[in-house]
């Protein structure tokens, strides 16, 4: 109970990974103790206490998909990432915010509402005169804790452990409520709207009235739970949102409302989580490695650990900032945590080594000084810096789909000076390759054909491989359904990007200043016989069942929606992002849904299509 009540309140004495075991294990051997049922912690910060209405339930959870997947049966599911943060409770009358509470003990929690006012995702107003409880998650990402971090040590306030801790402990104080300006919430529940008959409506209708909502996929069949998971093991290694693993809910609101409540937990979601093994570990140094685009990465060179079956000794530390924010530095005690096959992540400094944190001056590779973003170390020296041009190389081969040439080979490559730039790869011979170390005739002879056979290389790939930032290859192949060359696509201006749906003011800069700083490149390249072909898209001549159509998609589908913007793309159609009186079709599984999407489709009499129905015409085509 000691351990629940700590860990509830943003002051845990143990990690959430031996919590969930403790946990685990206490419900294996009494499944009916008391303190399984017990919700959150009990308000003990002297604010105002709050009771909620309906109580704030915990989730049921799992470790293991075959018990998820029994869960759902034959139901349609809706798969949400789990934001590792703390639940909120918004109330709003006539459309404006009045109160704020936190979870607390499930019924009653502490009013908030000064703090979460500097909260900007949470709405001081609605666009709806609406009488509604929205529940969700405030949670810190890295980037703004690393800001947090600085502003509480120029007020001289003592450095926070990790980022979910400090939302706890921020909400429950009284003074430097402004420091709460640093944290951003989710939204994942709406209690009082009318009209809604599936989760997904209710995500979407969330959306529409202006907050922050996860990413939600409807899961129609047991084997999508585990590629879904897959992607959110992805999202966990990224980092910048702290995740620690799923969420899932029945699709149908009247089936939820049929199952209803134990007095622990909703019996229609059930949450999932990797199970976690943490290691405690010293630093032994920190090591600084540059990347193709120039971003120095910090590396924690750890005593090995034995963690999930593998000896960990590297820690990512993601970036520059991230080092600054925990003043990590060799000799500290940290905790890290491996989730199944997920990268093992840095989670906190347990014991702090004397000393500050130290950042590198100059470029590990080149020795050039680096400059700083504000979030990561940067060498500039992108034209003449071994480890960038290796990088660049590297990621070259990987896009045209160069085989058989690794990192080390290539390196051998650089040392002997057979190759200094990219376009230099098409300038080799075989017996060029036959001076490598023990390369032979028949390998020396694959090597030159592989790099010949990539002269050839379609539009979309050779600019994938040019490794702009901000940019990936899905990204070129939406500019050539626009643009159609490289010619054109090398003259386009920011502005005209942005006018491309899906494109923001960021990448559209990164898009257009790295294609600049790549001129030369891109110049050598075709000079050494690299040929870039355009290749005749069904979309740009006006061919295939979907040409002349535009597309809009709402609601949740059993496909990343992406994929199906693709298919879309490659029987001639195009994809948008909003209804219109151009709008050929609205695709959603949702044929009841009360969003506003299908609201306007309704009023402009635009035809509604099922996903089971585009994927069918598509078949047909």
């Amino acid at each position: 109970m000691t351990y629940k009540k700590q860990y509830y309140t943003g002051k845990p004495l143990v990690s959430d990974a031996v919590y969930d075991k403790l946990e685990q294990e206490l419900r294996s051997v009494s499944p009916q103790h008391p303190v399984l049922s017990y919700v959150g912690a009990a308000p003990s910060t002297g604010a105002p206490k709050a009771t909620h209405d309906m109580p704030m339930l915990s989730l049921n959870k799992t470790y293991r998909i075959e018990d998820l997947q029994s869960w759902m049966g034959e139901e349609t599911i809706v798969g949400t990432p789990k934001v590792d943060g703390n639940s909120l409770s918004l109330l709003y009358e006539n459309g404006v915010f009045k109160q704020a509470k936190t979870r607390g003990d499930g019924r009653v929690g502490e009013d908030v509402t000064d703090k979460v006012l500097w909260i900007a995702d949470c709405l001081p107003r609605l666009p709806k005169d609406l009488t509604i409880e929205v529940r969700g998650e405030v949670y810190c990402s890295q980037h703004q804790f690393a800001l947090l971090v600085d502003d509480m040590l120029e007020r001289n306030l003592e450095r926070p452990n990790n980022p979910r801790n400090i939302v706890a402990g921020l909400l429950g104080r009284k003074v430097h409520i402004d420091l709460c300006r640093y944290f951003n919430f989710f939204a994942f529940e709406a209690i009082g709207l009318t009209g809604l008959k599936t989760e997904v409506d209710k995500f979407e209708t969330l959306h529409g009235l202006g907050f922050s909502v996860v990413d939600h996929r409807l899961l129609k069949k047991p084997k999508d739970v585990e590629g879904y998971l897959e992607e959110i093991k992805q999202w966990m290694d990224d980092d910048e949102v702290a995740y620690d693993g799923a969420v899932f809910s029945y699709n149908s609101l009247a089936l939820q409302q049929s199952l209803g409540n134990t007095s622990h937990h909703p019996r229609f979601k059930l949450s999932f989580k990797w199970q976690g093994m943490t290691a405690q570990s010293l630093v032994k140094r920190i090591d600084w490695f540059p990347s193709r685009l120039g971003i120095i990465t910090p590396v924690a060179v750890i005593e090995g650990v034995a963690l999930s079956g593998a000896t960990i000794t590297n820690v990512t530390l993601h970036n520059a900032e991230h080092v600054k924010a925990y003043n990590l530095k060799q000799g500290d005690l940290i905790e890290i945590v491996r989730s199944g096959e997920v990268i093992p992540k840095f989670m906190q400094v347990l014991e702090s080594a004397p000393g500050n944190y130290q950042w590198p001056t100059n470029c590990p590779s080149c020795k050039t000084p680096l400059t700083f973003d504000g979030v990561r170390l940067k060498c500039e020296n992108r034209d003449a810096c071994p480890a960038q041009r290796s990088g660049f190389i590297l990621n070259w081969m990987r896009a045209v789909e160069v085989e058989d040439i690794s990192e080390k080979r290539l390196d051998q490559m650089m040392q002997m000076g057979l190759v200094e730039h990219v376009y230099d790869l098409y300038t080799l011979n075989v017996s060029d390759f036959l001076r490598l170390p023990s390369t032979k005739d028949k390998m020396a002879e694959k090597l030159y054909k592989n790099i010949q056979a990539s002269k050839n290389v379609p539009l979309a790939k050779f600019l994938n491989g040019l490794g702009i930032e901000g940019a990936g290859l899905r990204t070129w192949e939406k500019l050539i359904e626009h643009f159609q060359t490289l010619e054109s696509i090398q003259s386009v201006s920011a502005e005209a990007l942005i006018e491309i749906d899906g494109f923001a003011e960021k990448s559209a800069l990164q898009i257009v200043e790295g294609l600049k700083e790549r001129k030369a490149i891109i110049k050598q390249l075709l000079k050494v016989g690299v040929n870039p072909i355009v290749q005749k898209s069904k979309f740009a001549t006006g061919e295939g069942p979907l040409a002349g159509q535009q597309f809009v998609i709402t609601g949740a589908l059993s496909m990343p929606r992406e994929q199906i913007e693709r298919l879309i793309r490659e029987a001639g159609g195009k994809a948008s992002t909003s209804v219109s009186k151009n709008t050929s079709v609205l695709v959603t599984n949702e044929g009841d849904s009360g969003s506003s999407k299908m609201k306007k489709a309704k009023e402009l009499g635009i035809p509604i299509w099922t996903e089971e129905a585009l994927l069918k015409m598509l078949s047909e085509g």
